[in-house]
Order: C-alpha cells, then sequence, then structure tokens
C-alpha cells in the first residue's frame, strides 16, 4: 500500500507574498513531519525563484498562458492555463505509475486541477482527496461574459467533478459542509472540516509596548491594526470610513494597515485625506511576515472587515489575530462564529461603517474589556496550529489509502 503523499497547488506566485502562497507552504512543511515522503508539486515560469523549494518540491513548468491577461483582459486565461498544467501534471503521473512509483493520494488545493485529476483517475491511479476554497460556479464573472454558455457548463462541471469525484473533500469550515450535505453534494461523513491555520513561531502574545518600541510607533495611543498581503476585495475602504468615529473622539489614534500592493494603498490613502484623517492612517506596503507579525502586537484592536468568500471563509488573518492575544473586530458570518465567538471578538453587520466604528471607538475607551477579550483569544487559538492541521489532514489521507 502506497504511504506517500503528493500535495497539489497552484500558487500563482511562489516567494510567499499571497495567503494561500502561506498556507501551502505552512502545511506541507509539517505534513513533511506528521507524513515523511510528503511531496509538493507546484508550478513554476522559467527560473523563478521559489521559497517552496526548502520543501524539496517539485516544480513542474508553468504554462503561464494567463500572461496574456496583461494584453486581452479575460479571467478564461486562468482557466485554460490551469488545464494545461493538469494535462500535464496527468502524463507525469502516469509516467510515474507505469515505473511503480506512484503516488497513493493526491491531495488537491486548487478546484480546475482537482477536476481534470478526478476525471483522469484511470490514468494515474491514484486517490484524489479536494480541499474545497470557493465554488467556481459561484462567481461566473470571473471567466467574462464570453462566451457565456459555455462558462455556464464548465464552471459548474469543474465544481461537481471536484466535489464528487474525490475520495474525501476537506471544507475549511462547517458552513460549507452543512450547504453541500443539504443540497446532497456530498454526505456530511465525507467531508472533514480543517480550519486554515497560524504559524506559533511567528504570532504569540507579545507586550504591545515592546512591539511598538521595534517598530517605532507611540507607545500611549489606541491602534487599531488591519494584517493583509493584499487589500483587494476585503473593504478596506469600509474600515477607513469607519475609523473617522474614532478619529472624532480621539485625534491620536492611529489606524495601521500592514500590506497592500502600491496602488491599494494609494486609493486608502486618497480615501483618509478627503475624510480628514490622513494624519491617524499609517501604512506599511507588503513587508514580511516577521515585520507584520510584529504590527499584529502592536496593535490594541485587529479588525477583518470582509472576507473573500462566505461559506468557505477561514482567513488566516483571524488565526493570527488570536494568537497574538488581541481582541478581533469583524463581520458577522456563520464562518467566521465558527471559530470565535463573543469573549474574543465583536460582530458588526456586513457593509455597515457605522457599526464598525462605533465597535472601535467603544473598545477604545474599555481597556479591561480589550484584555479581558484577548485573553480568550489566545486561548482559543491553540488548538489552530499549522502541526495541529496537519495530524487532521494525515487522517483524512490514511483513512484513503
Amino acid at each position: 500500500m502506497p504511504a506517500n503523499l503528493l500535495y497539489v497547488a497552484y500558487p500563482m506566485r511562489l516567494d510567499l507574498t499571497a495567503a494561500n502562497a502561506i498556507q501551502t507552504y505552512s502545511t506541507v512543511r509539517e505534513l513533511q513531519e506528521v507524513m515523511p515522503g510528503t511531496l509538493l508539486v507546484v508550478p513554476r515560469w522559467l527560473r523563478e525563484r521559489s521559497a517552496f523549494a526548502q520543501l524539496g518540491a517539485l516544480h513542474l513548468p508553468r504554462p503561464a498562458v494567463n500572461k496574456l491577461s496583461r494584453f486581452v483582459p479575460w479571467a478564461g486565461w486562468s482557466y485554460i492555463e490551469r488545464t494545461v498544467y493538469s494535462a500535464m501534471l496527468v502524463l507525469w503521473l502516469a509516467a510515474r505509475r507505469l515505473l511503480g512509483r506512484g503516488f497513493g493520494v493526491l491531495y488537491v488545493r486548487d478546484a480546475v486541477c482537482a477536476a481534470w485529476l478526478a476525471a483522469s483517475r484511470p490514468v494515474h491511479g491514484a486517490q484524489l482527496v479536494y480541499e474545497v476554497h470557493d465554488l467556481e460556479s459561484a462567481h461566473p464573472s470571473k471567466a467574462s461574459r464570453w462566451p457565456r454558455g459555455f462558462w455556464a457548463r464548465f464552471l459548474p462541471w469543474i465544481d461537481r467533478r471536484a466535489l464528487r469525484g474525490s475520495c474525501q473533500v476537506v471544507s475549511l469550515t462547517e458552513a460549507f459542509r452543512q450547504w453541500a450535505a443539504k443540497r446532497n453534494i456530498r454526505a456530511a461523513d465525507e467531508i472533514a472540516v480543517i480550519p486554515d491555520a497560524y504559524d506559533p513561531e511567528l504570532y504569540y502574545p507579545v507586550d504591545a509596548a515592546e512591539a511598538r518600541r521595534d517598530l517605532g510607533l507611540p507607545e500611549n495611543v489606541y491602534i487599531v491594526g488591519y494584517s493583509g498581503l493584499t487589500f483587494a476585495y476585503r473593504r478596506l475602504d469600509l474600515l477607513v470610513e469607519a475609523f473617522r468615529c474614532v478619529a472624532s473622539e480621539d485625534p491620536a489614534a492611529l489606524l495601521v494597515l500592514v500590506g497592500g500592493r502600491p496602488d491599494e494603498v494609494k486609493a486608502l490613502r486618497e480615501q483618509a485625506r478627503e475624510l480628514g484623517i490622513e494624519r491617524n492612517v499609517v501604512t506599511t506596503g507588503q513587508i514580511t511576515q516577521v515585520e507584520a507579525g510584529k504590527y499584529v502586537s502592536a496593535s490594541d484592536v485587529l479588525v477583518i472587515p470582509d472576507t473573500v468568500t462566505g461559506l468557505t471563509a477561514s482567513p488566516l488573518k483571524l488565526f493570527e489575530y488570536m494568537a497574538a492575544g488581541r481582541p478581533v473586530v469583524c463581520k458577522d458570518m456563520p464562518a467566521l462564529r465558527e471559530i470565535v465567538d463573543e469573549r474574543a471578538a465583536v460582530f458588526f453587520r456586513p457593509g455597515d461603517a457605522a457599526e464598525l466604528g462605533v465597535a472601535l471607538a467603544a473598545l477604545r475607551r474599555d481597556p479591561e474589556r480589550r484584555e479581558g477579550m484577548g485573553r480568550a483569544a489566545a486561548e482559543e487559538a491553540g488548538q489552530y496550529t499549522y502541526r495541529a492541521r496537519a495530524r487532521k489532514i494525515a487522517q483524512v489521507v490514511e483513512d484513503c489509502l
């Protein structure tokens, strides 16, 4: 019985500047400790530098079809690219199988790759575990309006093939598990819930004053923080608008936005200027994980204004915030309430900047409440390390062997 595992991921960048790359790297690092022999395969464009080389990853050539979107904007390029890559992967797996070195299980976190690998199982012979992060058919606009009829059929086929063609499905949330079971997509006992995680070497309770001294931030002001490598689709504009409520009560208070590409940072700074709170907003641009961890520790309160997905939302930052021992203020949604409750978090109605602002201002006035919430957050975070996540994945894989 094969005991080895192939972890299949499709990060668009290999330098750990995106959440999916960080999650892949950290998960596989721990899986290699829990399940020796685990191999990671990722695509690489030419001789692109790759942080995954440290894990002994196999780099197959990236077709790079999606680079055409620079000239002809069309999200369909991404689907073509991942389909071509999947064909390359199937051929490689078939060759290994012929040589008697096939894999027992393929753990796949990309929907397109999962669909094609499920469809080609007679060729490569491996069981498939699919970690679902979103439904492709839930976002038909990603593939553009043309050709409408094709995408209306192809995107649901991807979801159906990936979800039903796998030995077992891994969901980040119980909300998605229940949703899928009610619609008879998969039986509830065929879907394992394994949330995202955090790295305890980077995120742990640190005295805020110490972190602020290291960063050159004022020690005696109220700081609201947000940490994300990019800001796209996370509604940071909502947070900036809400912070005006805090700044009106406390002109010295700071909103620290960690991460963001230059155009994203520029847009938020312009918004802050228009609101008259530009002096209250600190931006860092994209920085290392270690530096980001320091800014998280320097904050009094940490915010999640929105998430990219709904039923499958399990943002890394939530676990990092909790591990740092800081109160969380976040959008009210079932997927987040699975992880954190009112002991450690304040929830606000989706899209309601006024309610978010009131929550942030109330926490500013109540340091004792902040301290208690921070302790509760750190206590709850302990079960969500990457090592714990790897152990759960290993159990799912072993059940499929």
